[in-house]
């Protein structure tokens, strides 16, 4: 857990322990990483580190709930100004999104704890698991496997992107994606191999 208190003191002292994390994952495994290495990357003390988190992983969640926050009013300001239905590409502006702030997505791949970002989409989705039931048609016992399924689906996709450099321009991946997803059912599904 992370426990960061409202006041400037503690808000710069995570922001410095995060700093040097960033730093110490760039130069080495993030397994490698012990709390003496971060507190001396940081500049701060160990006790700085203790009155903030109880683990280092604890500052990867932390950095992951913030970017999330902001996903969160981007998506809603989005919502604002698009028309939304049936048809509409909820990929393009999460893209948009991760293609500025892919940094956390990058240091949870390095450190083996993508579920971080899972978790954290799953949380996001929770109300809206009544939508997903009427749009695809299920009840309450298949919405949590519809919304795992395309979890999947956006969560590989988004890493893969990411881990090969974000090639390809946000807008045209989400529009490549969604007009593949509409041409063809999986055939896992329907028994085609």
């Amino acid at each position: 857990m992370y426990h960061i208190k409202e006041d400037q003191r503690s808000i710069r002292s995570s922001q410095l322990l995060y700093a040097g994390l960033v730093r110490l994952m760039r130069e080495r495994p993030f397994n490698t990483i012990n709390v003496t290495d971060l507190v001396e990357a940081a500049g701060v003390g160990r006790t700085t580190f203790y009155r903030n988190f109880d683990e280092i992983e604890d500052i990867l969640r932390m950095r992951n709930d913030q970017v999330f926050e902001g996903l969160v009013a981007y998506l809603k300001a989005y919502r604002d100004q698009h028309a939304f239905g049936p048809d509409t590409n909820l990929l393009k502006p999460v893209l948009r999104f991760f293609y500025l702030n892919s940094d956390i997505i990058e240091l949870l791949i390095m450190a083996h704890r993508i579920d971080m970002f899972q978790d954290s989409i799953k949380r996001m989705l929770i109300p809206y698991k009544p939508m997903f039931a009427e749009f695809y048609g299920v009840n309450d016992v298949y919405v949590e496997y519809v919304i795992a399924m395309r979890l999947g689906t956006v969560i590989n996709a988004l890493t893969h992107w990411i881990e090969t450099g974000k090639r390809e321009a946000p807008d045209e991946l989400a529009d490549k994606l969604y007009e593949i997803n509409k041409q063809k059912e999986s055939p896992w599904l329907h028994g085609q191999t």
